[in-house]
């Protein structure tokens, strides 16, 4: 499933240039932390320890992976909605 998030940011940021402003605009995340920052550190604000769970989808973009299926799914419906596609018809995904 990480792999899978991994994937879908890095395609929707090659398509559009902005898309990764755009996804980290948005004024909400999770309830305590982002899913996507410009560091490693932003994402876990107070759990530094969880930093390693973060993964470069470009270059200075970190993108959280330290969910759940669920909440990666989330992620990506969210990610869906700022790219203009249509999560389960425009973006199939198996989440295994």
């Amino acid at each position: 499933a990480r792999d899978v998030l991994i994937q879908v940011f890095r395609e929707f940021a090659e398509r559009e240039p902005e898309f990764l402003e755009r996804f980290a605009a948005l004024p909400k995340h999770g309830r305590k932390r982002r899913y996507l920052a410009h560091s490693r550190e932003k994402l876990y604000p107070g759990s530094p320890h969880l930093a390693d769970n973060a993964y470069e989808v470009r270059s200075g973009w970190w993108v959280d992976t330290h969910a759940s299926r669920a909440g990666i799914e989330t992620r990506i419906k969210m990610a869906c909605e700022v790219a203009g596609a249509k999560y389960g018809k425009d973006l199939i995904v198996d989440l295994g």
